[in-house]
């Protein structure tokens, strides 16, 4: 008698293992590994015309699409929709698509661009960084008032010393901040901000590590990158500067691109959403296109949903859980969700005792298909990383 089990594939490894321990030819592994794996995506407003053709097409190459019951008989005039297969069933209706009326064209677009960009791959300054393997990027806060740790590292020489000890402790990344975006904080003056960055990032030079300046100031990201910065951290989304952009584009930086309701000052004040996960998933819809119009490099960009920037308790939690939605841009997506107030607010915890939460939050980040994760504690993240890879 055979025994027979369910084989949980959470991501392209686990499908490439299996197929190698049962020794499948290498050659066939990525082939068989694509059609392993199962994508739903969903499309919004479909009209019955639209809806009729996707769900035949969908059904003919032996998969099928959700809608509502009533826009297959044309008494609804619009409805979202659930398609449903794998890669080659997917690119199959794409083709399928290609060239129909309505707004099919750009349907078959998406799901074709979809399947042809690498997510795993950031590049910056022309290099690309390998991101199969979640990167840790340590938080260097060079002010005195951050929320956590504001006043530990305005001191030049401490600064370097805790850089260099998060280096040994497992950062891939070293994120450099002069001004504090914590909820209420005040704006700072230019040449506040440089004075405190500027030095650090001086004394890092021949780091081996990237450094990333955290600044929405184009002076402040040039005098950096000038300095030797190579990633610019922006909470703004490109919106508080207007000649940041063009600055990105010209240095081909990595950038991040960061979602926030409001400013720092008053992003904590009453926000609300109707739909956090959409509202967010539209601002970054129409920032990655503006940051293309202004020629930054699709593939220098990673985006940050902006945990506990102008988000509420339950805001925080939605995007933790729905963080695999925003893997629908094809970019590296990073968390920063470190030792902060919604995890006080579930826990009743004071920032020095959220470290479990914190790795709490790493942990759906990793499963909701988040890459890259901004923290405090690296050697702790590092360690949970460690023992969660060997388990994955």
């Amino acid at each position: 008698m055979h025994n027979i089990k369910i084989i949980d594939f959470r991501n392209f490894k686990d499908a490439e293992k299996y197929l190698r321990e049962i020794g499948v030819d290498k050659e066939v592994i990525p082939l068989l590994r694509d059609k392993m794996f199962f994508y739903v995506l969903k499309i919004d407003g479909v009209n019955p015309g639209e809806a009729n053709i996707i769900k035949q097409t969908a059904l003919s190459k032996g998969t099928d699409a959700a809608v509502h019951r009533d826009v297959i008989t044309g008494k609804k005039k619009k409805s979202d929709m659930l398609l449903a297969g794998t890669k080659s069933e997917l690119l199959k209706i794409a083709d399928a698509l290609k060239g129909q009326p309505f707004g099919l064209s750009g349907i078959s677009s998406y799901i074709r661009n979809f399947f042809k960009t690498d997510s795993n791959r950031w590049t910056i300054k022309g290099k690309t960084l390998d991101i199969t393997s979640p990167l840790i990027m340590g938080i260097l806060n060079v002010t005195p008032d951050s929320f956590y740790d504001g006043g530990k590292y305005i001191n030049v020489d401490r600064a370097i010393e805790k850089a260099y000890q998060m280096k040994e402790d497992g950062a891939d990344i070293i994120d450099i901040g002069g001004e504090s975006s914590r909820p209420g904080a005040e704006p700072i003056t230019i040449a506040t901000e440089l004075k405190r960055v500027i030095p650090v990032i001086e004394r890092l030079e021949g780091f081996n590590i990237p450094i990333s300046i955290d600044t929405y100031k184009s002076r402040v990201a040039k005098e950096a990158i000038d300095a030797g910065a190579v990633i610019v951290n922006d909470i703004s989304g490109l919106r508080f500067d207007k000649k940041l952009a063009p600055l990105v584009a010209k240095n081909n930086v990595g950038y991040i691109l960061m979602h926030m309701l409001g400013t720092p000052k008053n992003m904590q004040k009453n926000p609300t959403y109707q739909d956090v996960i959409g509202e967010i998933f539209n601002f970054f819809t129409e920032r990655l296109a503006f940051a293309q119009d202004c020629a930054i490099n699709y593939e220098n960009i990673v985006i940050d949903p902006g945990i506990g920037f102008g988000k509420r308790l339950e805001d925080n939690i939605d995007i933790l859980r729905n963080i695999k939605t925003f893997t629908t841009f094809k970019r590296p997506i990073l968390i920063g969700a470190s030792r902060k107030s919604f995890i006080g607010g579930i826990t009743g915890l004071d920032k020095e005792e959220r470290l479990e939460g914190s790795l709490a939050a790493v942990s759906a980040g990793i499963y909701g298909g988040a890459s890259i994760f901004r923290v405090h504690d690296v050697k702790e993240t590092k360690r949970f990383l460690t023992v969660l890879e060997k388990i994955d």
